[in-house]
């Protein structure tokens, strides 16, 4: 999928480079504007739609990208010893494979001890 959106951002970049300069060439007046003016014009154009779709091309190998997200919501009160674990202590269920993306949020109030985990501790 990422070599995808790579040959798509390649490809739209050099039709912008010749959206720009065909119709420059063409419609100038007698042809006066050197292709040394419409080459650079052009290409700076090119390189603005490489840049902006290389960027969207990288977002699909990124870590932690596709799949569910993974929601993890804690809260605590305590006088005393509480402990929350939400995810792997340990060794990772899904070694080799992407990480989940994941949503945490945790509280905690006390008058004792508290330990939160949300995510892996491995």
């Amino acid at each position: 999928m990422a070599a995808l959106r790579w040959v798509l951002a390649v490809v739209a970049s050099v039709v912008a480079f010749f959206a720009v300069a065909v119709p420059w060439a063409v419609l100038s007046p007698g042809g006066n504007d050197p292709w040394d003016v419409i080459g650079p014009v052009a290409g700076v154009v090119a390189a603005g739609v490489l840049a902006a779709l290389g960027w969207w091309a990288s977002q699909a190998s990124a870590p932690g990208g596709g799949g569910p997200v993974r929601r993890v919501r804690q809260s605590a009160r305590t006088k005393g010893k509480v402990k929350q674990t939400a995810g792997s202590h340990g060794s990772s269920a899904r070694s080799g494979r992407r990480p989940l993306r994941e949503s945490i949020r945790q509280k905690a109030r006390g008058g004792g001890d508290v330990d939160q985990v949300a995510g892996d501790r491995s």
